[in-house]
């Protein structure tokens, strides 16, 4: 990924946060005789505290053509995304100024190169399935859980899926957010977003310009 110096994020904190919030990965591999294979899968973080290593987390379906690439693969690529804007130059007060300023597009991405294994254990999927549910129920009143679903019904759907585990090698993170822009352009960005409804982005610009 092309990462202009001002756009790096070199911290972990603001890459845990970005997977955190934005869950639904892009799972990049390859093989000889497909080529490139992606799909889009949920997934949690995982550290261990004994060795300090981190984890991403998956189920993933048995009939995925995407499993064989991913059994042992040493060369994977996952990406997280933030929500994203287009920019118009009508954000920025330069533009009653001078003029010279063109749209652009505002985003956070992390890819993840990482090594993956599939998981053929019914308790590591449980469990798996258990800390998604959780992590996504955060914010519910009443929080649904798995175990609300009967255990016969469970279990059949568990044999229709293989927990995914990716060990993290290498993180690379952009925040593409007006940095360096001037102050006055960068509030016309924090404005212009929040009145066309896009306040996530907005919160965004704003925290990355802080």
């Amino acid at each position: 990924m092309y990462i202009p110096a001002k756009y790096l994020v070199e911290e972990w904190a603001p890459q845990e946060e970005l997977i955190l919030e934005n869950p639904l990965a892009t799972i990049v591999t390859h093989t000889e005789e497909d080529g490139l294979i992606a799909n889009h899968i949920p997934m949690i973080l995982r550290v261990d505290a004994a060795t300090g290593r981190k984890y991403l987390c998956a189920h993933i379906a048995r009939v995925n053509h995407q499993v064989p690439s991913l059994s042992d693969n040493p060369d994977v690529l996952v990406i997280f995304k933030s929500p994203d804007s287009y920019i118009t130059p009508t954000y920025y007060p330069t533009k009653q100024e001078t003029h010279k300023v063109v749209p652009t597009w505002d985003f956070a991405a992390v890819h993840i190169k990482g090594k993956s294994r599939i998981v053929d254990e019914p308790s590591w999927v449980l469990e798996q399935l258990n800390d998604l549910t959780d992590q996504q129920e955060r914010n519910s009143n009443p929080a649904w859980r798995v175990d609300e679903t009967p255990s016969n019904y469970l279990g059949l759907l568990q044999k229709a899926i293989y927990g995914l585990e990716i060990e993290i090698v290498e993180t690379r993170c952009k925040f593409k957010f007006e940095q360096q822009m001037k102050r006055q352009d960068i509030d016309g960005v924090i404005d212009g977003l929040e009145r066309d409804g896009k306040v996530h982005v907005s919160n965004l610009v704003r925290s990355s310009n802080a």
